[in-house]
């Protein structure tokens, strides 16, 4: 009796070796965001969710078509308003230049006139998606703080506006002062010589002094909070750092979020942000970022959030550090995926894998994945892995 049970476990050992695991079940591979089997996933996906945030490796060409592709699929749907990874004023600046005849163009003469004001957007390829955004009547939106090479930009804006004469005098020796601050640092390649170091209480006071308008004063107190945020990197308070400007992001978003509420009950937005704000749940810098708490604003809305992540396994990236020689370079973040994903993505041979995490769930509790994979199981909805991926190219 024995013997006859012993071929029957061999047997059956064996088809279950040879079947398909759960993971790879919810993975399929395209070369191009057109492909009908991408568009009948996404389809299938997007009902009910209120908001879709996509996560991007910075630096990467195929994120900003990623963006488009989706913001074409659910205009229909009534996403008319894309959210990105910027201060509101400089999200309003790129939106008057995306929407201008020589989008291309105009955007070159700002970066040539205040360079690296706007990080992860001085290229072609998120135009393209801002140009797209704007022809059809859409709307940005920038939640995030105000990023210490952008002083210049800001106090110009409010140098040439304001009709307040004590305010523009101000200002505009700001501007003069944040340039040459500016030269200084890139001469010596160092960024503590940006001044936002230079921006203190003391100043912050002398011009709200002035009584700037709300508009200006909200400005100003947008640089006051990022100097506190970048005050806590520089001392090595990580979470500080991260949680302060975790906040400072729902903030942001909930004064757009109310204005739109005058014409929707329950506005719906693409957020495209740097991974780590993508995240359901504690998120890899260990907060409980703006994506999260949409997520249960969501919910709160009876809607749902759908959460990407678009990451290269390979391929080359534009560096975020201004001061290296070639802002360029090659990539392999093969070693930084999931064991089940490094071994799968030998196999992968097509541009794009796409992973559907969220079917993976149910056996997520058990042994069956890594810890690492089921980080990305909980924190992301689809994972979108690019072959080959391109550098974005620089204005």
């Amino acid at each position: 009796m024995t013997f006859r049970v012993l071929p029957f476990l061999f047997f059956a050992s064996t088809v279950v070796a040879q079947s398909e695991t759960p993971l790879e079940k919810n993975i399929f591979q395209v070369d191009h965001f057109n492909d009908e089997k991408f568009v009948g996933f996404i389809t299938k996906v997007i009902p009910n969710n209120q908001f879709i945030l996509i996560g991007e490796q910075h630096g990467i060409k195929e994120v900003g078509a990623f963006t488009n592709t989706i913001f074409n699929l659910v205009y229909e749907e009534g996403f008319h308003t894309v959210c990105i990874e910027t201060d509101a004023l400089a999200a309003e600046k790129i939106q008057e230049i995306a929407g201008s005849k020589t989008p291309i163009s105009s955007a070159k003469e700002l970066y040539k006139e205040f360079p690296l004001s706007i990080p992860f957007y001085n290229n072609t390829s998120d135009y393209d998606l801002f140009t797209n955004v704007v022809s059809k009547g859409g709307h940005l939106w920038g939640i995030d703080q105000t990023f210490m090479a952008q002083f210049r930009l800001n106090f110009d804006l409010i140098s040439k506006q304001t009709p307040n004469p004590d305010l523009k005098k101000m200002t505009s020796n700001l501007k003069t002062r944040a340039n040459q601050a500016f030269e200084k640092a890139f001469e010596s390649k160092s960024f503590g010589e940006m001044f936002i170091y230079k921006y203190s209480d003391q100043l912050h006071d002398s011009l709200m002094a002035t009584q700037p308008n709300q508009m200006e004063a909200t400005i100003l107190n947008q640089l006051r909070k990022t100097k506190e945020i970048y005050g806590y990197f520089a001392s090595k308070q990580y979470y500080q750092n991260n949680n302060v400007r975790g906040q400072l992001m729902k903030s942001n978003f909930n004064a757009y979020y109310k204005e739109a509420q005058k014409t929707a009950a329950a506005p719906k937005v693409i957020l495209k942000l740097g991974a780590t704000h993508a995240t359901r749940g504690l998120s890899m810098t260990k907060i409980y970022d703006v994506s999260n708490y949409l997520s249960e604003l969501a919910i709160y809305n009876d809607m749902r959030s759908l959460h990407f992540m678009v990451a290269g396994i390979h391929g080359t990236v534009l560096e975020g550090n201004p001061f290296v020689d070639n802002p360029v370079r090659e990539f392999d973040n093969t070693k930084q995926l999931p064991k089940e994903l490094q071994e799968l993505s030998a196999r992968f041979d097509k541009k794009y894998a796409i992973v559907h995490l969220e079917p993976l769930r149910k056996h997520a509790y058990g042994k069956i994945f890594s810890e690492e994979l089921k980080q990305f199981i909980f924190n992301y909805d689809v994972l979108v892995l690019v072959k080959n991926a391109e550098a974005l190219e620089a204005f």
